[in-house]
């Protein structure tokens, strides 16, 4: 449960709620912290350096996001990623992300598809140097270009809305051997196809590269129950 030991240290001052907060956040969704396993404020505190009380409102914070959830008996622990959970944020993600394909191949400007591009380019370098934890966050930077340029500034708080649960999802999507080249060529293809202005291929790969990536996950914590959770039940609250 321990925060990682390369952690930047809290600085003391107005933003510290917001450092604690944003550090315990990124230790969650990387997945440092096991499910269940519960959170203790003061060894959390002593680990960041600072007093239990910006620690006990980060805690509330995540609670109120989904990411922890209260103890039984007293205290939190870092929620399990569930069957529902995946269906839900997989099937919300198909629509929107496919939507924001469609539209972004009609809205595209030269410059969204040379930013697009050097994303890959950098991808593919990535890929050569055996970098995932790079291409995790490219990987991110790539659909955050793509929803951009469908220029839909609802479509983009909306799907924004999931940006924490889709982190946390492609970390272990990208533990998969293999998978990085299989997105790259995705990504790819959806650049050309844009191109080619063929809106409802673009969305059609799209949701295919989503749907892939929760068969994937739901797998993965089938067969890592540890790390993961159960992967069966809801958790009351969420």
């Amino acid at each position: 449960m321990n925060i990682p030991d390369k952690q930047p240290t809290i600085r003391k001052g107005k933003f510290l709620r917001e450092q604690v907060y944003k550090t315990l956040k990124g230790t969650i969704l990387e997945g440092k912290i096991q499910p269940k396993k519960r959170l203790i404020e003061e060894k959390l505190a002593n680990e960041m350096g600072t007093s239990r009380t910006p620690v006990r409102e980060a805690i509330q914070k995540l609670e109120k996001e989904g990411l922890i959830h209260k103890l039984p008996r007293g205290g939190y622990a870092v929620s399990i990623i569930t069957d529902d959970d995946i269906d839900e944020v997989f099937g919300i993600r198909s629509v929107l992300e496919g939507y924001a394909g469609f539209l972004a191949t009609s809205r595209a400007t030269e410059d969204d598809f040379r930013a697009l591009e050097k994303v890959v380019e950098k991808e593919e370098e990535c890929l050569r140097d055996n970098n995932n934890e790079e291409i995790v966050r490219l990987n991110t930077e790539f659909h955050d270009l793509l929803y951009g340029a469908a220029k839909s500034a609802k479509l983009l708080s909306i799907i924004n809305d999931l940006r924490d649960y889709i982190y946390r999802y492609r970390i272990i999507i990208f533990s998969y051997s293999g998978m990085a080249e299989i997105s790259i060529s995705d990504h790819k293809e959806m650049i050309n196809l844009m191109k080619a202005k063929r809106a409802s291929m673009v969305e059609k790969l799209i949701r295919k590269h989503i749907i892939r990536g929760k068969n994937l996950i739901k797998k993965k914590i089938k067969r890592d129950s540890t790390k993961y959770g159960s992967g069966q039940k809801t958790i009351s609250g969420r």
